[in-house]
């Protein structure tokens, strides 16, 4: 959507006064706007940053780790970095070897969705723990003229801190600040090789299936407990910063700025929760939620902590609903080396009516023939496995030719062995 006509969109959404006659002018004096700027940093609560004739805002805010962000402290942080430290879980979310200081909390603000050159980064927000506070700090541009001196500022000001902490941020923040950078490259520090926790990914991993969507506003509303108030939607944003530009006064983006510091608060706030979720500590997940901790750590290759996860589910009985807990713990059998546990649950889903998966026949015949060398109990379960694949729908032709040539050479192979002897 171009600028123009998300501009048509948004302007329906706001009421402000007309502007007069010398704030449309696309030619007011240099000075007059450098004093609408510093007016608005003065009621913002904001510093006034300069390089060479460009400026920015930068507004710090602490916060104290004791206060609650939903339904828990923030100071959990702290006990939270410390799992990873005690726990031998190999994870994407780990902080193994790091401290809660040196994390970086970071969201931005954008005009666009997308990452063309008519789009760009208005609002940089991070957070840091110093002390006993969070310290958010906000680097606000009120200019194109002025993304050299924001992110000069912003870039000296974290060279010391290791790894984000994002949602979406692999996928959009970081890119966009990579690519912005580049365009002033020369003015400004090199970026620093952050690590990158993208909290994103382990929330459609663990919420995907309860929920219609997992915006950042819905997991921290169902998970953490936090429910906003007045806030600024997230599609008003843009047009609250071209009116800014047009006008700068503080009561325009004053909004964005509470909006962007409760991303940073949430984003805490979650990486404490996944981690203990992870963890099993102080938590007490619900069924969804272990089987989705056990399936991922499946598949890190983390075979035995999987096994150990779906322990914390109480004994079930096997129903089509209760089914993938079930061939989930045979697969970490299986992987683990204990091929006659893993063998008698696939032989046990196999024997079920509802059970319609050629995998499951698949991996029986597997078993019998690799480990209990029974080549006919092999043949028997590699042909029901090709008779239900005749049937099978929702496959892609290319996977479903696959599995047929697989199949058939494990037939072929079986008769000749069972031939043999």
């Amino acid at each position: 959507m171009s600028l123009k006509k998300q501009l048509e969109r948004y302007k329906k959404h706001l009421n402000t006064p007309e502007k007069t006659s010398a704030e449309k002018s696309p030619h007011a004096p240099n000075d007059r706007l450098t004093r609408a700027v510093k007016e608005a940093a003065h009621a913002l609560g904001a510093e006034l940053r300069t390089l060479d004739e460009q400026m920015i805002l930068v507004r710090k805010t602490r916060v104290p780790l004791t206060a609650l962000h939903g339904r828990r402290p923030l100071k959990d942080i702290f006990q939270a970095v410390s799992l990873w430290q005690t726990g031998q879980i190999r994870h994407p979310l780990s902080a193994k070897g790091l401290n809660a200081q040196d994390l970086l909390f970071f969201d931005t603000e954008t005009t666009g969705l997308s990452s063309g050159a008519g789009h760009m980064i208005f609002l940089l927000g991070c957070g840091a723990i110093q002390g006993d506070e969070l310290i958010i700090t906000q680097y606000f541009l009120p200019g194109p003229g002025h993304e050299a001196a924001f992110y000069y500022h912003f870039l000296s000001d974290v060279k010391d801190l290791s790894n984000l902490v994002t949602f979406n941020g692999k996928a959009f923040d970081w890119p966009r600040v990579k690519t912005r950078v580049a365009f002033v490259r020369d003015a400004v520090p090199h970026l620093p090789a952050f690590g990158h926790f993208d909290l994103l990914h382990a929330s459609r991993r663990l919420w995907k299936n309860q929920w219609d969507s997992v915006r950042l506003s819905v997991v921290e509303e169902n998970i953490l407990g936090f429910h906003r108030q007045n806030d600024i939607p997230g599609h008003m944003a843009p047009f609250l910063y071209f009116e800014f530009l047009k006008s700068p006064k503080a009561s325009l983006v004053e909004g964005i700025f509470r909006h962007n510091a409760d991303d940073i608060k949430t984003l805490l706030s979650l990486y404490s929760h996944l981690t203990h979720l992870i963890h099993f500590h102080n938590i007490d997940p619900h069924d969804d939620e272990i089987f989705a901790l056990a399936r991922w750590s499946y598949a890190l290759g983390e075979y035995a902590t999987a096994l150990d996860m779906l322990d914390q589910v109480e004994a079930i009985t096997l129903t089509p609903d209760t089914a993938r807990f079930v061939r989930l713990r045979a697969d970490c059998l299986k992987k683990v080396g204990k091929l006659k546990e893993a063998l008698d649950i696939y032989k046990t889903l196999a024997g079920q009516p509802w059970v319609e998966d050629p995998a499951v026949l698949i991996e029986c015949a597997k078993l019998y023939e690799h480990f209990s060398k029974d080549f006919e109990q092999a043949l028997y379960y590699a042909e029901k496995a090709h008779q239900l694949l005749l049937k099978k729908t929702g496959m892609s032709p290319e996977r479903l030719h696959k599995v047929k040539l697989d199949i058939q050479k494990r037939l072929n192979r079986l008769r000749e062995k069972i031939n043999v002897s």
